[in-house]
């Protein structure tokens, strides 16, 4: 695909036109744009890195090859106006295939939660703000502000209604728009005027080299969505082209399906004193552990050599996995320990009598509702993210900033993942349905986006405070799928499909803690590059 742009650009080749006008002598020629070369020798540079070397102390029950040969991903043909191309695009599997029994023996439930993704982009050379309108007359309720090219999204539900303003006019709407299944992306588009060409030509000839560009771009993605909705019966959320996640994925052909990976980074089942802990202070490269190196205060630790980790399949789309013992109790105590100065013990909630004083006393002092906890905190944050990156199969030094010499290719040396987020909720308290990608700022040609989430569950016990899939795909019912919390155990999910689209199916919820508290950690990892 590089070479084909490549070639057609220097013979000087029409890219796609809106209504495949063509350019007059003198006026704009909607040519293939720079910026969408570099998008995809962006592609060819950040897939460097996916094929790494994982520390050979890790094994787990997949090839390469079986991550690499989803067969959900099937050879899509769309023209976007200068010759035919191929696009691996995810095409979901009939739900039959999640029961392991052949196609059409089984029919998908409708979901009873009716939202999805919806997004908005900015296709002017002008900032403008969105907000979500009430629809009763009434000033709408402000959500973003996009600059020219950028997009914006939330999660939404079936009528929900949004307008546009001039970002410093707020009395003037520029365009209204009313979400409408199945449709998700939204354009605001104020330079081709429907039906009439020579308006369309005026605009055009309006805008600089730069701002051309940056609209065919937008033009270029559109009519690939529409290609792609008409194939995978998806809408395509990120920005023609992007390039497919460069890590691994965990299949999730059937339910209860299970993988299994191994980890040298094995359970603390004492607490080290603190003056053995303290921060990590090694930089980048001098962090790594080779294959034969001690574990990191190993005489901590369980016996064992290694830690298996067993994947559960949950749900299939979106795809999601419980692992059960991915934190040990000394481990939760620790990081409870970090963030409240409190300890949690199995099967405790608030209310029941079974706190200890020094959780008492902390309650009191400390009324944070989340923290954040970062890898160089101490060794046993440390391990935690080591094991992580064992579980997902990426490189530990992706997971911390890097020295120079450490993948050299990518566009940082800042770290894919996020500090640990701590979250408290007490009775009442929820986290409705949403989504964990966002969209890149329109500069980023490599559109960089949360891509999994691993949820660590620090206490069990409570009623209600169940993570849920409200929109997973199955056979049986049309209620979410609810994940109750246990001590230790983990939950991962992704937020990108194999083809490097968002996946709108990733919508999740904490709900409402009924009785007792909930106590969770958040690690999110981004790909292709931290934005």
């Amino acid at each position: 695909a590089m070479a084909m742009a490549m070639a057609m650009a220097m013979a000087g080749i029409n890219s796609p036109r809106r209504r495949g006008i063509q350019a007059q002598q003198g006026r704009k020629r909607l040519l293939l744009p720079y910026a969408l070369l570099l998008s995809l020798l962006s592609i060819a540079d950040s897939r460097l890195y996916a094929a790494a070397s994982q520390s050979q102390s890790s094994q787990c029950s997949l090839t390469d090859e079986e991550f690499t040969n989803d067969p959900a991903l099937q050879t899509m043909d769309f023209d976007l106006g200068y010759g035919p191309q191929e696009f691996h695009a995810y095409v979901q599997p009939d739900v039959s295939q999640f029961y392991q029994e052949p196609p059409g023996t089984r029919h998908a439930k409708r979901p009873i939660h009716t939202g999805w993704a919806s997004k908005f982009i900015n296709m002017s050379t002008k900032r403008v703000r969105l907000y979500w309108d009430p629809k009763n007359g009434s000033r709408g309720s402000p959500m973003s502000i996009m600059a020219p090219w950028n997009s914006a999204g939330t999660a939404s539900f079936p009528g929900h209604a949004f307008y546009l303003t001039p970002a410093d006019d707020e009395s003037t709407i520029l365009a209204r728009f009313e979400i409408k299944p199945p449709q998700a992306v939204y354009y605001y588009d104020p330079i081709t005027i429907e039906g009439d060409e020579d308006a369309t030509q005026r605009n055009l000839d309006r805008l600089t080299s730069q701002e051309f560009q940056s609209y065919q771009e937008h033009v270029s993605s559109r009519i690939f969505g529409k290609q792609y909705f008409e194939f995978t019966g998806r809408e395509y959320l990120s920005l023609y082209p992007r390039n497919a996640p460069s890590h691994k994925i965990w299949k999730a052909d059937y339910f209860g399906q299970e993988h299994w990976v191994t980890t040298k980074e094995t359970h603390y089942v004492e607490m080290p004193p603190d003056e053995k802990l303290g921060g990590v202070v090694e930089k980048g490269s001098s962090r790594v552990l080779k294959d034969g190196d001690p574990r990191l205060l190993q005489e901590y630790r369980g016996q064992e050599d290694m830690l298996n980790m067993t994947l559960k399949v949950l749900s299939c789309a979106p795809r999601a996995f419980e692992i059960e013992d991915f934190l040990s109790q000394t481990e939760v105590n620790h990081i409870l320990y970090l963030t409240t100065g409190m300890k949690l013990h199995r099967s405790t909630t608030a209310g029941d009598g079974a706190r200890d004083t020094e959780r008492d006393s902390t309650r009191e002092t400390r009324t944070s509702q989340n923290t954040w906890v970062y890898r160089e905190r101490d060794t046993v944050i440390d391990t935690i993210y080591r094991r992580a990156a064992d579980l997902l199969r990426i490189d530990e030094a992706l997971m911390r900033p890097r020295s120079k010499d450490e993948y050299p290719d990518m566009r940082n040396s800042d770290s894919l993942a996020e500090a640990l987020q701590l979250v408290h909720y007490d009775p009442g308290q929820e986290y409705t349905a949403h989504h964990d990608f966002g969209y890149a700022d329109f500069s980023r040609k490599d559109q960089p986006a949360r891509f999994a989430t691993l949820l660590l569950y620090l206490n069990e016990g409570m009623q209600g405070g169940a993570t849920q899939f409200p929109r997973w795909v199955n056979a049986e019912t049309r209620e979410g799928l609810n994940v109750v919390p246990k001590l230790g155990n983990a939950v991962l999910f992704y937020s990108q499909l194999p083809d490097g689209n968002m996946d709108d199916w990733s919508h999740h919820a904490a709900l409402p803690v009924q009785v007792g508290e909930k106590w969770l950690m958040n690690l999110w990892v981004w790909d292709p590059s931290y934005g």
